[in-house]
């Protein structure tokens, strides 16, 4: 227990001072904590390694509970992906435990596993390895973060065929407002439950649908940027990296970003600032081991840890900081290039165990950034309504292009990525309703660039962009924010987020969302207003109650 310790999250846009900090590690300590926090009155918020940047923690005064140790929730660079796993025995929320029969029906291709909610995604990934039978079909790339956190706010990975974290489970225990350990798996109910903010108490584990393992094929590709994803039609591309095609040239690579996008397992494409060519990271599965290595391998993985501790290293730097913001971003995305395979023929083709090939970057964890993300829905096109406009896609992409060449504060010094994914099951993903697809596309920079105070101007017109798109029937699409991504404090065509939210993009679902929540209290005995005392904190006030 910690008195009076001060908090701040990992992106540094949070900091406040609850009155205690506790890191519980038995479900018979949290019932009792929960109990107590009710006989006190006190709000309680949980969090694991606090990525995410929107005002979703505990307050001032009231109480935290850290699913990870201190040291381990706060100390950069972390070393946990490149040290030996610590001794979690007698930590409740840190066990993986695998079911002993296949989901009926899945033919032996798919078995639940009830993971605790302090489960790191590099704990997960080991044990994976380790047993060679079983994964998860999907997750973020980054490894310092809970299975807790990231299914909390509906996390995503890439990859049409996916939906989110949060779609793959299938049963959530936790804590509730009167300290009594619940389970909630009703297939309706968990459309609320399995991602609910926090809203729902305080989750200790989490049962997950995973697949039979399969191996990553990657082929890792840089390519130039106009032909990675082709501009759409009429679009201006900046002077500084536009080049001439043929349309047979553009067309055909058109046909193979479409192709990409609708067929791959995994989809991703990456821009580093100013340069003149794209990271592709497209790749397909296969059942065959053949050929198989631990990926990324040593001393690739220490490197990897290591470049991230240099930029978090040069983030910081007064030196580096008195550079000019362009120098700085082509710095950063000259090293990004240079460090990501293919480098010669040595890494351009790799097979390794799926769960690796989502996880294909290491020591991200070490560069604190900054990050905007939303969930693009790929509308249908209007010559024919049954088949998605990639068109929007494309525009997109570009469209935060021309905004960085725009600027010439350089405000965009670490990427933009973008990810092809499905829709969602979930009531409040971003992504539900999404028939033909999303696009999920953000923009992160440094710490730098925030400090000059260029980087909140420069989000707002990227999102009003990329807000502003339309689809057949010249309707708005009903693009949102990842919740865990800056969205909070920024408008769209001058109404704040979270009222736009509140009346336009969720305007259906958060009625739908609190039913379900109400329905689960009334067989469990609490109700909405237990959960708005004991588990709400002001930003989600604002939008439920």
């Amino acid at each position: 227990v910690y008195t009076a310790a001060e908090f701040e999250n990992w992106g540094l846009t949070v900091q406040h001072t609850p009155s205690y900090t506790f890191v519980p590690t038995t479900v018979a300590g949290l019932k009792n904590l929960i109990k107590w926090a009710k006989a006190k009155n006190k709000l309680v918020r949980a969090a694991g390694y606090r990525h995410t940047w929107t005002s979703m923690y505990s307050q001032d005064g009231e109480i935290f509970l850290s699913m990870l140790d201190l040291e381990t929730a706060t100390t950069i660079p972390d070393p946990s992906s490149i040290l030996p796993s610590k001794d979690y025995r007698g930590n409740e929320f840190k066990g993986i435990e695998l079911e002993t029969q296949d989901v009926p029906g899945t033919g032996g291709k798919k078995r639940l596993a009830r993971i605790g909610a302090a489960v790191t995604n590099e704990d997960f990934r080991r044990w994976a390895i380790a047993n060679n039978v079983w994964t998860v079909s999907l997750n973020v790339v980054m490894v310092e973060i809970t299975f807790g956190g990231s299914n909390a706010l509906m996390c995503h990975g890439g990859g049409i065929r996916h939906k989110t974290i949060s779609d793959l489970v299938r049963r959530i225990e936790y804590v509730d407002a009167n300290g009594e350990h619940q389970s909630v798996t009703d297939p309706v109910q968990l459309k609320a439950a399995a991602g609910s903010f926090g809203l729902l108490g305080i989750i200790t584990h989490i049962t997950i649908e995973l697949d039979a393992m399969t191996y990553a094929e990657l082929r890792p590709l840089k390519q130039d940027i106009g032909l990675a994803i082709p501009p759409p039609p009429n679009f201006k591309v900046p002077s500084a990296i536009s080049k001439s095609y043929t349309p047979a040239e553009l067309e055909a690579a058109r046909q193979d970003f479409i192709r990409k996008a609708e067929t791959s397992y995994y989809s991703e494409w990456f821009w580093f600032p100013y340069q003149p060519k794209a990271f592709v990271n497209c790749w397909d599965d296969t059942d065959d081991p053949s050929g198989l290595i631990d990926y990324p391998t040593y001393p690739d993985l220490f490197l990897q840890w290591l470049e991230g501790w240099l930029g978090g290293v040069m983030n910081d730097d007064p030196l580096f900081r008195a550079l000019p913001g362009r120098w700085q971003a082509v710095i950063f995305s000259s090293l990004a290039m240079l460090s990501l395979p293919p480098n010669g023929p040595l890494n351009s083709r790799i097979k390794t165990h799926l769960i690796n090939g989502l996880h294909f970057r290491r020591g991200i964890q070490n560069m604190r950034v900054r990050d905007m993300e939303l969930q693009i829905p790929i509308p249908p096109l209007a010559s024919d309504p049954t088949k998605p406009d990639w068109t929007v896609v494309q525009r997109a992409w570009w469209d935060a292009i021309d905004a960085v060449y725009a600027d010439p504060e350089a405000p965009m010094r670490i990427a933009l990525e973008m990810r092809v994914m499905g829709d969602s099951d979930i009531i409040m993903a971003a992504q539900t309703n999404n028939t033909f697809g999303t696009v999920s596309i953000e923009v992160l920079t440094s710490m730098a660039a925030v400090a000059e105070g260029v980087w909140d101007p420069f989000v707002q017109e990227v999102a009003t962009r990329w807000m502003n798109y339309t689809g057949p029937n010249g309707a708005y699409l009903n693009t949102r924010p990842h919740w865990a991504k800056e969205w909070d404090g920024m408008k769209v065509r001058g109404t704040p987020w979270k009222q736009y939210l509140r009346e336009t993009s969720y305007k259906d679902e958060i009625p739908a969302f609190k039913d379900v929540l109400a329905q689960i209290g009334q067989a469990q005995g609490w109700t909405l207003q237990d959960l708005k005392e004991r588990f709400s904190v002001p930003l989600l006030d604002d939008l439920f109650f």
